[in-house]
């Protein structure tokens, strides 16, 4: 009881603390309540399908971190728990992986500013977290936690035995290759975390910890193309001659038009925060922290532009720019936060909290369309299954009227969505391009055939798990739009 009180009080005395339990644990609420909507789309539907279809969990583009957020799911699944429980328990996993990152590193490590810069990412965030699978989301929390590890290391080196200092390197390697093997993007944080730990105190120093993570990150870039990255994260590379390009035409940049279309929204905060940093950098004669944060904060902004200059769909455009909270707000937090007034302090954090409220607003707002799309999946399988098909096809531009938000997973998430009232329920609906060959009767007439992704189309329906999946032997049929509404038509 006596911890207890010492833990309630340590809440009160800090409201930082108490509001990242607040928000973690909304987002945990948030995760379960629309746990369809944030798992029924795109990779994360993608990765579920490929988990209750196969023994081992799926890692995808040296993604190894992922293994975490995917326990709790290959648990539930190996299990034989429902269909929803498994889609709740994936949905759940990366808030519970989150939370855990944030206590970790506000109680056991002590680093409590770095906690709360974890709570940065709500004010970046919108769609992204429908898109639970988000690595630009969890790098919020995977780099916080190591960098409060490397400021622990620069506090203690040098009064602990050589165990403990064994121990902390060890711990470090592994912090670094959990933020590194999530997302290459992940470069962003960490040598900014690194840079800012080398300029502690306003003017270059060495700190171990931060040039050990600086080794570990070259060595774990290293690996990473000994591997062998994968095409996908290879167009993301660009060229010299596209580099000069877009730098000559910035300006007209897609992601850059994007930065704008959003700065009102989600960029006008770290950028007033940004500012505020760099005034106090100047008064305090800061030079060597106003150059870099500066510099760094200019070359991610051009650097985003460039690699995502062609601009994507409405939740990745969103995600661009979420590493812009981290540098910004670990500064802010750092530096200028300290200099305020005990009154000014007060007031930025009912701001930090107005801000938060605001934020959540924004998450359901992009629920609320993302909820239109179940329900317009809903209502076409149930017209198919009271008509005894549960096979369909349809084309893009019937697909763009039928179903909002219309993206490349529908088979994947039709499946997932309806198989959760039972296996026998299961109806799966796969998009064609409209000018697709109606005359491959191998593919769409064959009743043992089951048609998935475009890189992955043709199953055989003996392959999916009978325990979660059961579709009929029968052909394909096309979902049309008629004047009554939709129907479905031999092909």
């Amino acid at each position: 009881m006596r911890k207890v009180k010492q833990y309630l009080g340590c809440c009160v005395a800090d409201p930082y603390l108490l509001l990242g339990h607040v928000c973690m644990i909304l987002l945990l609420v948030l995760s379960v309540v629309y746990a369809n909507v944030r798992v029924l789309l795109t990779d994360s539907a993608y990765q579920v399908f490929y988990d209750l279809n196969h023994p081992g969990i799926l890692i995808n583009d040296s993604r190894y971190s992922m293994v975490l957020t995917q326990i709790l799911p290959w648990l539930a699944i190996h299990l034989h728990a429902p269909l929803w429980l498994v889609v709740v328990s994936y949905s759940a996993s990366f808030i519970l992986v989150g939370y855990a990152c944030w206590l970790v590193t506000a109680y056991a490590m002590g680093q409590r500013k770095a906690a709360t810069l974890m709570l940065f990412v709500l004010l970046g965030i919108g769609g992204t977290f429908l898109h639970c699978i988000s690595e630009s989301f969890q790098l919020m929390f995977y780099a916080p936690m190591l960098y409060g590890w490397m400021c622990v290391g620069g506090e203690k080196l040098g009064m602990k035995s050589g165990k403990w200092k064994v121990g902390y390197y060890l711990i470090l390697a592994l912090l670094v290759a959990l933020a590194f093997f999530i997302y290459p993007m992940a470069v962003f944080y960490i040598l900014f975390a690194v840079g800012f730990r080398l300029l502690e105190g306003g003017k270059p120093h060495i700190d171990v910890p931060a040039l050990a993570t600086a080794a570990l990150l070259m060595a774990y870039i290293v690996l990473y193309w000994i591997i062998g990255p994968s095409g996908h994260d290879s167009e993301f590379v660009p060229t010299w001659d596209v580099v000069l390009h877009s730098l000559r035409h910035f300006a007209s940049l897609g992601s850059f038009t994007t930065f704008l279309i959003l700065f009102a929204r989600i960029y006008f905060v770290p950028t007033v925060l940004l500012v505020l940093t760099l005034i106090g950098y100047a008064r305090g004669r800061q030079w060597w922290k106003f150059a870099f944060l500066a510099g760094y904060t200019l070359c991610f902004f051009v650097s985003s532009c460039i690699i995502y200059q062609t601009g994507d769909s409405r939740i990745s455009r969103e995600r661009y720019f979420i590493p812009l909270f981290f540098i910004v707000g670990l500064a802010f937090l750092v530096d200028e936060l300290p200099r305020f007034s005990q009154r000014q302090r007060q007031w930025w954090f009912c701001i930090f909290v107005a801000l938060i409220v605001f934020a959540f607003g924004r998450i359901m707002h992009y629920v609320h369309s993302y909820e239109l799309r179940l329900e317009a999946i809903a209502e076409v399988t149930q017209m198919a299954e009271r008509q005894g098909q549960h096979k369909l096809l349809v084309t893009r531009s019937t697909a763009e009227e039928a179903f909002p938000l219309d993206i490349w997973g529908l088979a994947l998430e039709s499946m997932l969505f309806t198989a959760q009232q039972g296996p026998e329920h299961t109806v799966t609906i796969y998009k064609e391009e409209d000018d697709f060959d109606r005359t491959n009767a191998d593919l769409y007439d064959n009743p043992e055939v089951y048609v998935s992704v475009n890189w992955w189309k043709r199953w055989e329906v003996k392959d999916l798990n009978p325990y979660y999946f059961r579709l009929p032997a029968q052909g394909y049929k096309e979902l049309v739009k008629t004047e009554e509404g939709y129907a479905l038509v031999a092909l």
